[in-house]
């Protein structure tokens, strides 16, 4: 079998994708975990533990 003409054209544009959304998610963690540099943000090991449950 041949593989199609437009398949290495469509195998790109999803590789494209990936690449976009996995550059969009580290933008958004970095953004996030930047917020919790500021001390209103930061988050206090007493209250985390009460929310587990100890």
């Amino acid at each position: 079998m041949t593989p199609k003409p437009s398949a290495p054209s469509s195998a790109r544009r999803h590789r494209g994708w990936r690449a976009a959304g996995a550059l969009a998610l580290a933008a958004v963690l970095g953004l996030a975990f930047w917020g919790y540099r500021s001390p209103e943000m930061q988050i206090h090991w007493e209250n985390l533990a009460a929310l587990c449950g100890f």
